[in-house]
Order: C-alpha cells, then structure tokens, then sequence
C-alpha cells in the first residue's frame, strides 16, 4: 500500500513579490521613527548633561567666594597653551585634540575640572555623531591630522558671567549659564565658530554683538543644519531648548539691545 503523500503548494513569484514589498514597505515606515527616536534619546542625553553642569558649577560657586568660573580658564588652566602658542597646535582644535583630553592629561586642567564626574558628560552625544564628522573638517584652522571622532567637550559657558558674583546677579531664569554653539559661521549670528570653553556674544572683547550664537543643529529638518534649536543651562538650574535669534536675549539682562539682527 503506498503511503498517502501530501503536496503542499509552494508559494508563487508573485506571492514573493507582495511579501517582499510589505517587508520593504513596513521598513520603510520603521527606519524614520527609529532614527527619530534615536536622536530625541540623544538630545535628553544632551539636557542632562547640561543639567549636571549646572549644578557642578554650583558647587565651585558655592567653594569659590561666590565667583562664577573663568570661561577660558576653569575648565582648562590657561587660554592659551605654549604648543597653540608656538604653532605646534591651534587654539581652535582643542575641543577634538587628544593631547588636551584631560582625562589622559590632567595637568592641563583648570580649577573647574575637578567638580566635573565623568568625561562622558561634557560631550553632547548629537554633537559627537553628526556635527563633529561633517563639520569638522571645515572649522577654522582645523588641523587634518588631528582625529575628530572624541571630542573633548562640546559645551561652553556665557562669557558674560566671568568676572561677575552669583548672588549680583538677577533674573536668573532668564540668563544662561552653559550652552552649544554651531561647529561653522552662519553671517550675522556668529563670527566664530565653535572652539573654547567661552560662549562670548557680549562684552569690549569682540565689541557688542558679535561672536558667539547658539547652535542649530537639535531637531533640524532640513541638510545643512541650519533651522533647528541648542539646549542651554540657566543660572535658575532649568534647562531649554533656546534659538539662534535669542542669544543676545538670553546673554545678558540688556543683551537683546545689542543684536546684529
């Protein structure tokens, strides 16, 4: 008696097909939302970062005579190195430069550095991923040799506040403490890009007005950057996202007068 063999029907070409185009449909509307929600993962990483520090900052205030940190000369201790002096490197690439990674050379650091936990937070992880590859190479004065893919920090502090003490200072909700600039110069926001620890728009340094901006590179839709927000610290402890147009508004408590805008 031969054995009762059943044929199952194999699938056609066309069945294939469908289910092909399903999977590549279904992926196509998956990727976008994961990649979305990858960058809004790394901007929360980002404000929690800043968040840390401002509240390290506080405790140098507090440690401190009631002296907000030097933006040049807290996080590193001098604004200018003999090596970016003498040529050896440029001022303008510490921020990518091993050789100032103060994790591996803590005698460059400054009398900030010790509050500071961990590396890990003094890098904007958006910063690192997207911003550090694609404008790094173009930043003034950039060095080809000198490796972009571990930035030292990515955050500088309101240079408004160097030689100013905490408890003078008013309206803290509205005047940042630490914020993010773009790593190029988009005329008539900055005439400088992204480089030191200073965030300097206000003051005789550079004249009223000019130098630093907030960056735009969080929640960008479009290629170059150019529409989206930065997140920055207020004195008050809270952190935001703040525009590009705001700078000068949010540097100082008559900083809005002194706008290229």
């Amino acid at each position: 008696m031969k054995p009762n063999i059943v044929k199952r029907k194999a699938f056609t070409l066309i069945e294939l097909l469908v289910v092909v185009s399903i999977i590549a449909l279904l992926v196509s509307i998956l990727l976008p939302a994961l990649g979305r929600a990858r960058d809004q993962a790394k901007f929360v990483v980002c404000q929690t970062n800043l968040h840390s520090y401002g509240q390290l900052a506080f405790l140098y205030i507090a440690d401190n005579n009631d002296s907000f940190p030097d933006p040049w000369e807290s996080f590193y201790a001098k604004r200018n190195f003999p090596e970016e002096i003498s040529g050896t490197f440029h001022r303008y690439c510490r921020w990518h430069n091993p050789y100032y990674d103060l994790t591996l050379h803590p005698e460059f650091a400054g009398p900030f550095w010790k509050y500071l936990s961990t590396k890990d937070v003094h890098i904007c992880p958006v910063f690192a991923s997207k911003i550090a590859p694609r404008f790094g190479p173009y930043h003034p004065y950039h060095v080809a040799s000198i490796p972009l893919d571990k930035p030292n920090y990515t955050y500088s502090m309101n240079g408004y506040l160097g030689d100013r003490k905490y408890s003078r200072m008013r309206h803290g909700s509205e005047i940042f403490f630490f914020g993010e600039e773009n790593l190029w110069i988009t005329s008539p926001y900055n005439s400088y890009a992204f480089n030191d620890t200073a965030f300097q728009t206000y003051g005789s340094h550079w004249g009223y007005g000019q130098g630093d901006s907030f960056g735009t590179f969080h929640k960008a839709k479009d290629a170059d950057f150019e529409d989206g927000v930065a997140n920055a610290v207020f004195l008050d402890g809270h952190v935001q996202s703040v525009e590009r147009e705001d700078t000068w508004r949010w540097t100082a408590p008559d900083g809005e007068q002194y706008s290229p805008l």
